[in-house]
């Protein structure tokens, strides 16, 4: 068996030096190998160099493929995608460092699932150096909603680690470079009207190295809100409506008139004052708690509500949901 790893990454050389010997260590068996392809998002640091440094000291496992930047991973991860030669397809999030037996347990999954619509999520968990981070918040999978599930949904397919067949992924998949936001569920939602059998495997594990500042999280709100509509607009399930807290008549009366509660709380607690009070008893503290975890909810919910229904009003005028959006300059720190 062969297996492609497709890593986009943009902007990550303080990173790099940890991720690729993970990377060129992965365990193996005599029947699997392995290939690791880097798409680089448009990168401007020194992340260029490092690449082909690795490609350099190891030419038999390492690609680097460089791509003018489109401000999100969609368009990489299929340039990457496409150039790969595994039958297997690994994605990863360029914050990510795997545990040594990553590859091998996503490949030992496909050689006992060789069904071309079988699909693994793996885990990518906050280490304990970072647990106590305020912003691991914003990190940490809900891996409890999926533990004792035997079939996945699409809304689970988080690709900062997840495998599946290449073929499967080029014939009914890819992501769409429209989106730069919730592109790997609308990718999930077309690959699950095929027949994905989505699994959880817990045993592929990587550290998630998160890089998000504190400055950067109403910038992050305001991103995946504005994302958020187009998304809904896309996939109008009651499944995406009741995960995101889409208020809408499709979720049932009872659900919706708890949320509208919910939405007048958030408005009565979400204030000046209400800030300035946590702020006092430590919710700008470096250790994370409770209290950093309320305070900065409210700020990034805020944004992200204001993202989502400044989308809809230019929706309402005409202007395109879609087309000719860009991210806002965070040079990397909105990132997870």
């Amino acid at each position: 068996m062969r297996v492609s790893i497709v890593i986009p990454t943009f902007n990550r050389a303080f990173l790099l030096p940890r991720t690729i010997p993970a990377l060129a260590n992965q365990q193996t068996t005599p029947d699997i190998e392995y290939e690791v392809i880097f798409v680089s998002n448009g990168s401007t640091d020194s992340s260029g160099v490092i690449l082909q440094d690795a490609v350099s000291r190891y030419p038999d496992k390492f690609r680097y493929i460089y791509s003018p930047p489109t401000g999100g991973p969609s368009a990489p991860r299929n340039i990457g995608i496409r150039a790969a030669t595994g039958e297997v397809i690994i994605i990863l999030d360029d914050d990510v460092l795997p545990d040594p037996e990553l590859l091998l347990r996503h490949a030992e999954f496909h050689k006992e699932h060789p069904e071309q619509h079988h699909a693994a999520l793996g885990e990518a968990y906050v280490p304990s150096h970072l647990r106590d981070d305020p912003m691991s918040l914003f990190h940490s999978f809900p891996y409890e909603q999926v533990r004792d599930l035997d079939r996945l949904r699409y809304l689970h397919f988080w690709t900062c680690n997840v495998s599946v067949k290449r073929q499967f992924m080029l014939a009914h998949g890819m992501f769409d470079e429209r989106f730069l936001y919730y592109e790997d569920m609308i990718c999930a939602h077309r690959l699950a009207s095929q027949g994905m059998h989505l699994c959880f495997l817990p045993s592929a594990r990587g550290q998630h190295l998160h890089q998000l500042q504190a400055s950067a999280v109403p910038a992050k709100g305001q991103w995946i809100g504005r994302w958020l509509y187009p998304f809904v607009e896309q996939i109008p399930d009651r499944d995406v409506k009741e995960r995101f807290g889409i208020l809408s008549p499709d979720i049932g009366i009872r659900l919706l008139a708890k949320r509208l509660l919910k939405r007048a709380a958030f408005r009565v607690v979400d204030n000046p004052v209400t800030l300035t009070c946590l702020k006092m008893v430590g919710a700008t503290k470096s250790k994370r708690s409770r209290i950093t975890d309320f305070y900065y909810f409210l700020i990034f919910r805020r944004n992200l509500l204001a993202g989502y229904y400044q989308a809809k009003r230019e929706a309402r005028t005409g202007r395109p949901l879609i087309a000719n959006s860009s991210r806002p300059e965070c040079t990397g720190k909105c990132d997870g």
